[in-house]
């Protein structure tokens, strides 16, 4: 019971608690049942959180993507693409009906030319040839030839409606052995602007026995060499479909450091910690490499294995078509190329090793240890330099005037211990503490307190 006026308390002020994202809740089942809708919005809640959360480590790893390329000098520029136009089609020579024609001209120089052709045997010439629609002159030694755009070309021919073997040399493949030719002036030498496959008869579309088909395969050459991702979750994570494998690698090894998923043991030196490096999964990881925890070695593998693959080739059905003398415009295919990025392949790139990535990382931990060990230092010496200071002033006070200054500490320690000691508060009372002393006390304040409170909260006790 409080004595003289009644006090005025000012209002109590909640601790905050602890916030946690939505997707960090479970909720239990009893609230599934009894509030169905709120807990499907609460779940909505919770995937767009992780939709949002994947968006924003996706814009992180492109904006690394972008910082690496840019130092190495690899940009993409869309603006530098140009167009690679192939074009597919055949010719037609000694058809039946061509020299058929050529019999109608009275000339005896037509009827001459229409007797020696009589001899040969009617063929045609499928032609595969591309052209870069830049402003080079055909005729310049350094405009870079149709084939030097091309990593392969495959070309298999079929005959009638039951897609039989032409001959016994029915597949034509070309590949740019780069391995086999000892110097960049050879390997220009053997570029070309056109593949001819000649063959001896007639095509008639939509003839059962007479029709030649074929099925085409070109792969374009790409530099760095991309691969076609698999899995549907890393594509999300990534945001491409293609990607090279050492960029696949890096921006996943990104992604890990960026959300604290690696764990080392600190109990082990930097060369055994290196060798034991862990990788934590989170929610999306799981989905990709379906394994809780894994090492370096095992994710190289599963991206080697079983997330990426080959990018298909670019697959055309043509149908030989010797009723006219060429097909030339039938069927035309526009690829995109940037000449910029073909023109470094030779040069190799600045691209991290694994090796160098796993080292950085390492060095990047190594000092991050030292750095907390030097705060810790740093915080200790700061608390022993306050201790040092409030010895200090104690002494010199004492020094001066002994006993005023004991006197003072007396009276400090007995209102100290009031205050301490007492639940309630008064006027000018022998049992109940002024209300003041509360006010204007230095015991809140007071630096060894303080110092102690925050060796409290620092300990992690609280």
């Amino acid at each position: 019971m409080n004595r003289g006026k009644p006090v005025t308390r000012e209002p109590q002020i909640n601790p905050q608690s602890v916030s946690f994202k939505p997707t960090d809740l479970i909720i239990p089942e009893s609230l599934q049942e009894m509030f169905p809708e709120q807990v499907d919005l609460f779940k909505n809640l919770q995937d767009k959180e992780k939709q949002l959360d994947l968006l924003v480590n996706r814009k992180l790893l492109d904006l690394q993507d972008y910082q690496n390329n840019n130092i190495n000098g690899v940009m993409e520029d869309s603006d530098k693409n140009e167009i690679l136009r192939i074009f597919i089609y055949n010719i037609s020579e000694n058809q039946p009906w061509q020299l058929a024609k050529q019999s109608e001209d009275q000339s005896e120089e037509a009827k001459a030319i229409a007797a020696g052709s009589a001899q040969a045997d009617p063929s045609w010439t499928l032609r595969i040839e591309g052209r870069f629609l830049n402003d080079e002159a055909a005729d310049n030694a350094s405009r870079k030839k149709f084939s030097s755009f091309l990593s392969s070309i495959s070309v298999e021919l079929f005959k009638g409606a039951t897609k039989e073997k032409l001959d016994a040399n029915n597949i034509i493949e070309w590949h740019d052995e780069l391995q086999q030719i000892k110097s960049e002036i050879e390997r220009e030498e053997q570029q070309f602007d056109g593949l001819d496959i000649k063959r001896v008869g007639s095509s008639i579309p939509g003839n059962p026995t007479e029709e030649v088909s074929c099925q085409i395969l070109i792969q374009p050459k790409m530099y760095p060499i991309k691969l076609s991702i698999l899995s549907k979750e890393l594509v999300e994570l990534l945001g491409t479909n293609e990607i090279t494998q050492h960029d696949c690698f890096v921006k996943l090894f990104n992604y890990i450091q960026v959300n604290d998923l690696f764990q080392f043991d600190q109990d082990k030196n930097l060369q055994q910690q290196q060798n034991s490096i862990l990788i934590k999964s989170d929610d999306a990881l799981v989905k990709i490499f379906q394994l809780e925890k894994f090492n370096v070695p095992q994710m190289l593998d599963i991206i080697s294995t079983r997330l990426l693959k080959p990018v298909e080739p670019i697959k055309l059905n043509y149908t030989v078509n010797t009723l006219t003398n060429s097909t030339l415009g039938d069927m035309i295919i526009d690829l995109k190329i940037n000449s910029d990025l073909l023109n470094k392949s030779s040069a190799g790139g600045a691209n991290k090793s694994v090796s160098d990535l796993i080292n950085e990382l390492m060095n990047n931990q190594a000092n991050s240890i030292e750095v907390n060990k030097l705060n810790e230092n740093i915080s200790l010496t700061l608390q022993l330099l306050n201790y040092n200071k409030i010895k200090y002033d104690f002494y010199k006070k004492f020094s001066e005037d002994p006993v005023k200054f004991l006197q003072k500490i007396n009276d400090k320690n007995h209102e100290f211990l009031k205050i301490i000691c007492s639940d309630s508060v008064g006027y000018n009372t022998n049992e109940y503490i002024d209300e003041e002393i509360f006010r204007k006390s230095e015991y809140y304040k007071d630096n060894i307190i303080s110092e102690q409170v925050n060796l409290l909260l620092n300990s992690g006790r609280l």
